[in-house]
């Protein structure tokens, strides 16, 4: 009974922040999912990726969509069969830790997880205190680092009018490949990669001066 006001008094929070809950969006009528509060919530999203607030006992009181994806991802690579992943319960009782132990200070850990499908989550969490709840909690914010980068490229690439191809090079070297690496990946020769990122920095030039 506690958990389930604490959620709601959070719930209503969030709404207040346009933020909300990944389990109720679905419920609205079409007429009503485009407003502030969804625009506020998809541009967060945009910003910081997946949210997850756990109260000091690691009950879930707020998952975002984004983080709802990661939480499944990660519990398919774990061997138990727990609610929580292993990863996810182990950042949280580290914040825990260190607030025992350093009761005065202000704590942000940050964890990088390499999962099995070669994405990289960074993971930064801290203690979190609004007036709906009687003790902090904790928040974790999740970002995709590949998909940052990779909506970052697309960006970029409708910014300076890109070709396909073009594309393909420009996010292969905001991967760090080299241009024998990227003509590898491409099946093309290092000459054509260095034709395609000169007509990127060109294009790229001529935005920017316009």
């Amino acid at each position: 009974m506690v958990a389930s006001t604490l959620k709601s008094n959070f719930f209503n929070f969030l709404a207040e922040q346009g933020f909300e809950d990944a389990s109720i969006a679905d419920k609205k009528p079409s007429s009503e999912r485009v407003d502030n509060h969804q625009f506020n919530k998809a541009l967060v999203e945009e910003c910081i990726g997946g949210i997850l607030v756990f109260t000091e006992q690691q009950q879930l009181v707020y998952a975002s969509k984004t983080a709802h994806q990661v939480l499944n991802q990660l519990k398919q690579e774990s061997s138990t069969s727990c609610l929580i992943p292993d990863e996810i319960s182990h950042i949280c009782q580290s914040l825990i830790q260190s607030r025992h132990l350093f009761p005065e200070q202000n704590w942000l850990i940050e964890f990088d997880i390499f999962t099995s499908a070669a994405t990289t989550l960074h993971i930064c969490s801290r203690w979190l205190t609004v007036d709906v709840v009687a003790n902090p909690c904790l928040l974790l914010t999740i970002e995709d680092r590949q998909q940052a980068i990779i909506n970052l490229v697309l960006e970029e690439a409708n910014r300076y009018g890109l070709t396909p191809r073009e594309k393909e090079v420009w996010l292969l070297q905001h991967n760090n490949y080299t241009y024998k690496q990227i003509a590898a990946e491409l099946g093309i020769t290092p000459n054509t990669v260095k034709k395609h990122t000169r007509s990127i920095y060109a294009k790229k030039k001529a935005q920017q001066e316009g």
